[in-house]
Parts: C-alpha cells; sequence; structure tokens
C-alpha cells in the first residue's frame, strides 16, 4: 500500500470537502468544485479513470476527496472525508491500468478481504470496499505521522529501544494476522506507519496468500513473486509455499535496517538483491553495530535464518522475545515511544531537543536565571545538559563514553545518543589515531565532518554561540559542497534562534545557498544532516519560505 503521509512542508488536513469554503488551507492552491450531476455524466472518459488524473473533490459514495496523498504500485491513496460519520479516511483507489485486468481487479477486493478481518491497535484498520462508476476503491483509516522509512531516513540508526518497541508493535500485529491464516508477504518500513504517539501500524495486506475454508486463493501466475526484493524471503524469492515464518525473515531484515541505517543486502537490479537473500548470509551485525546487545543480535540473526525451521516458530514467539530484551535495555527516564512525540513546528522529539531548550524558546541571549525559567517552559530541563567542553577534556561527559575497538562502532555509538557532546569527541578523537587506511580517507573526512555538524547544534542548544558560528563559518568557506551547504544552513538556524530579532531574508538567502549546494553535491551526499535538516525547515517556516 501506499505510505500514507502528508506531503513535506504542507498544512494538515482541516476535514473539510474540497470545494466548502475554508477547504484549502491559507496559501495553498484552489481545489475544482466538486461538479455537479450533469457534468459528470458528460465527463470525458479520462474523468472516470482513476491514476489518469487527480481524482481531488470527487464524490465516492460517502467519501469525498479532499486531496492525494501517495500511490503505491497498484493504487492511489487519497484523504476523504466519511460525510455520514464527519471522519477522515483513506481511499486507496485502484489504478486505471489495473482495472481492465479481472486478476488484478480480484487482487485488490482479496486485499480489503484480508485487512478487514483485522482488528488490532497495530494493523490499519479497513472500513469497507467499494465500487462506483469502474473505480474500484476501499475505505481505510487514516494515519496521521509518517513511515518507518522515512523515520530512519531522517533520524538515521534508531536506538535500540525504539527497535525494539517498534519490532514489539509489528510482531504483535503479524500474529493477529497469522491467527486468521493471513501472510503480509510484504513487510518493509514503507509499510509501517508511525503515529505521533509512538504507535506502529502495519498497512498493505494485499499481498497476503489467504486460507479460505482450507483452500489457498492463488491470485498470482506461476513462476510471479510479490513482495519487495530488499526484505524478501529466501522461500519468497523461490516461489515456494509461504508461512507466518516468512514474514518473520522479513520483520528481521526490516529490524537490521533500522538498526544500522541501511538494508542488510543491496545490488544494482532486483535480481541482484533477491539472489543475495537466497544464497548469501546477511553481513555482521556486530561488526556494522557494535553496541547491539547479543540477545538482541541473536534474534535478530535467528529471524533471518535461510530456513524457515531454524527461524523463531511463529510471531508470539519473537514477540515474548521482544518484551524480554525490551525491559533489559528500557532506560525507566526515555521510554521508547518519546521518540515519536510532536513538538514544536510538527517535528519528532529526537531532532528538536536540542532547540526545546531556553535558547529557542526566548530570545536565547539572556541571563542564567532567564535560561533556566525558559528550560522549564520546553518541557526538556538542565538534566539533559552535557557537560561544557570547556570545562573538560574532549571525550569527557557527565558520564562515561562506552568504547567501541572501530571507529564505525563509535560513531554509530554517538548517533544513537545525538546530544551526548562527549560521545562525539569520542568518534573524533578515535578519528585522529586513523592515519593508515588511505582507503578510507574519505569516508573519515566525511565522518569527522559530520561529527562537528552534530556539536555545533549541541553548542547551539546550549547558548554557545560563539563555538557554533565559527564551525559554520568554516564550513562555509569550503570548496566542498556538502560542507557549504551546512555552513549555510547552521548560519541560518543560528539567525532564526534571535527570536524577534531575526532577519528573515537573511534567513531566506542562507537557506536558499544551502538548498542550491546540498543539490550539487556528490551522489549519496544530496541531504542535509537530519538535526540541521528539521531546524533548518522550522527555521524557513517561521521565515514563511517555501522550499523550490
Amino acid at each position: 500500500m501506499a505510505e500514507q503521509k502528508r506531503p513535506e512542508n504542507s498544512p494538515p488536513p482541516n476535514g473539510r470537502p474540497a470545494g466548502s469554503p475554508s477547504a484549502s488551507p491559507a496559501g495553498a492552491a484552489k481545489r475544482p468544485a466538486e461538479p455537479s450531476v450533469a457534468a459528470k455524466a458528460s465527463a470525458p472518459d479520462s474523468y472516470e479513470r482513476p491514476g489518469s488524473v487527480d481524482l481531488t473533490g470527487r464524490v465516492l459514495g460517502d467519501f469525498c476527496l479532499l486531496r492525494k496523498l501517495g500511490k503505491g504500485g497498484m493504487a492511489d491513496v487519497y484523504l476523504a472525508e466519511q460525510t455520514s460519520l464527519r471522519r477522515q479516511v483513506a481511499i486507496k483507489i485502484m489504478r486505471a491500468d489495473f482495472v481492465a485486468d479481472p486478476q488484478y481487479v480480484k487482487r485488490f477486493r482479496h486485499e480489503a478481504s484480508a485487512a478487514g478481518g483485522l482488528n488490532h491497535p497495530n494493523i490499519v484498520q479497513v472500513y469497507m470496499v467499494g465500487e462506483q462508476d469502474g473505480i474500484h476503491f476501499i475505505s481505510q483509516e487514516y494515519v496521521q505521522g509518517r513511515n518507518l522509512k522515512e523515520f530512519i531516513t531522517r533520524k538515521g540508526p534508531l536506538e535500540i529501544p525504539i527497535a525494539l518497541h517498534v519490532l514489539k508493535q509489528v510482531a504483535a500485529a503479524l500474529q493477529v494476522a497469522a491467527d486468521k491464516g493471513i501472510v503480509h508477504r510484504d513487510i518493509k518500513p514503507e509499510n509501517i506507519l508511525l503515529t505521533k504517539k509512538g504507535e506502529a501500524k502495519v498497512a498493505d495486506f494485499g499481498l497476503a496468500q489467504l486460507t479460505l475454508q482450507g483452500e489457498k486463493v492463488a491470485l498470482t501466475q506461476v513462476g510471479v513473486t510479490m513482495g519487495t526484493p530488499l526484505y524478501m524471503s529466501p522461500e519468497q524469492v523461490n516461489g515456494r509455499p509461504l508461512d507466518a515464518r516468512s514474514d518473520i525473515y522479513s520483520l528481521g531484515v526490516m529490524a537490521w535496517h533500522m538498526l544500522t541505517g541501511y538494508p542488510p543486502f543491496n545490488g544494482e537490479t532486483a535480481l541482484a538483491v533477491a539472489v543475495k537473500h537466497l544464497n548469501e548470509q546477511p553481513p555482521s551485525l556486530a561488526e556494522a553495530r557494535p553496541d547491539v546487545p547479543v540477545g538482541v543480535r541473536n534474534l535478530i540473526e535467528r529471524m533471518m535464518s535461510k530456513k524457515k525451521e531454524d527461524r523463531p516458530a511463529d510471531a508470539l514467539a519473537v514477540l515474548n522475545e521482544i518484551k524480554q530484551l525490551l525491559r533489559q535495555v528500557t532506560s525507566k527516564e526515555t521510554p521508547p515511544e518519546a521518540a515519536f512525540r510532536p513538538s514544536r513546528g510538527g517535528t519528532t522529539q529526537f531532532h528538536t531537543k536540542f532547540f526545546e531548550r531556553p535558547v529557542r524558546r526566548q530570545l536565547g541571549w539572556l541571563g542564567a536565571a532567564c535560561l533556566l525559567a525558559a528550560s522549564s517552559m520546553a518541557g526538556i530541563g538542565w538534566a539533559m545538559r552535557i557537560s561544557d567542553p570547556l570545562k573538560a577534556p574532549p571525550g569527557s561527559g557527565s558520564k562515561p563514553v562506552a568504547v567501541y575497538d572501530t571507529v564505525d562502532g563509535q560513531f554509530y555509538h554517538a548517533q544513537g545518543h545525538p546530544t551526548d557532546e562527549a560521545a562525539w569527541y569520542a568518534v573524533k578523537e578515535k578519528l585522529a589515531h586513523e592515519s593508515g587506511n588511505p582507503a578510507r580517507k574519505e569516508v573519515y573526512e566525511r565522518m569527522r565532518d559530520r561529527c562537528d555538524v552534530y556539536l555545533a547544534m549541541i553548542y547551539l542548544s546550549d547558548g554557545r554561540r560563539d563555538q557554533a558560528v565559527r564551525t559554520f563559518n568554516d564550513f562555509a568557506s569550503s570548496s566542498d559542497n556538502w560542507r557549504r551547504a551546512h555552513g549555510f544552513a547552521g548560519m541560518a538556524v543560528f539567525e532564526d534562534l534571535k527570536g524577534e530579532k531575526a532577519d528573515k531574508n537573511e534567513i531566506r538567502k542562507l537557506s536558499q545557498q544551502a538548498i542550491n549546494l546540498i543539490r550539487q553535491a556528490t551522489d549519496g551526499e544530496r541531504r542535509l544532516e537530519p538535526v540541521i535538516e528539521t531546524a533548518l525547515q522550522d527555521a524557513m517556516r517561521r521565515a514563511e519560505i517555501r522550499p523550490q
């Protein structure tokens, strides 16, 4: 299923039908009014072909389509209002190029039958399936938030409690589905929707293989495998019978991705990736992410076993083991669901906790008393404050920093503790001793740059603006586009933190320079570090800048 997401920087839906006086947010383009009955009757065929045009404003039975949310392999997804219940729902409309094929229509309807029978907090609820004027559609729960892939892209490797928190909920959903004889067959980050309360909801049971009255429903041709190669089980690649353990394999691959920031297998083609799932052992999680506890590593490795019989027996076994592991690693002071809590600007706490402190709340360059008072207002107090590096040697902090054998391990640890100044200094210290490996010279140089970005943002959050500005000015004067982009972005964020004294024109100029430069960076580097990207988006919003 297509991800139910809001386009970046778009206002939240207001719940009114398109065409009503307040249907469109301020500044948004006006949507066409709902066509009259006569107009519909005389409309060209293209109007009735979902996928060929935007159906915003169309009414399908009890549902008025408000705006398009996204698209998937088979369908387009719209935000709609169910007029009888006055609630927002997601409407999944089968694309026109599939409607002509009865097999695809059959699959589409079976998707609704499969998911419609599942009622669980961690499963996207399907309300009904319908057809009008040749348009086949499914109405289902509208989940506000982002999908797991977007969350990983912005956050990077997830903290271990957060990853286990998500896995626990997905495993619970898969167990409910397995009890109904349903194999999802397409578990992947894009199909896990995350709410602002930290709930994970599994979407898209469209590839499920059902057992109805003891008889399998064959919805695919012989030799055609369904699913996503990055997360596909070996038996699925081979076209062999699937059961709940196939979903467990995909869940294990997704867990590997959450903890490292990238999938275990990659290739130039889908076939190349599928063959790796079939024949190659996954890379060592211990090497890719050294701080992952042995118990967590062992579980993920068993889930990703090539043979089904070597995996956990079912999702319930996985769920019970995750609960035990979660109790071991979860800190009472930082519950996993806190990572998803919304804060000002519509961003997650992970990305804004740098600026939930006094510097952003008020005109931050005041005395210590004002800073302390504003801290309590921001909701994240001085308990999170990191030791001043000017009063302590680099690498020191309020508590000892875990030490790893490799630079990569130290770096992953720092990513999992993004506001821990000592953790980033520990990476830089390790990098200072890595001069004998010319093959990784460029990698280490960029890693050092990334450390400096996070440190500069910590300086800003703690009111040490001179240190932050020195870093950003150094980056802005570089000849490297990636560094220059982060330099200009940092200066824009710094300007924004002046509050009412901020120069909006300066923010606009610096932001545009950062955006243009990051687009010119080398492949694979054409995005800002999440911590500064989110802060820049907030600055642009306050300066009333719309990204080009």
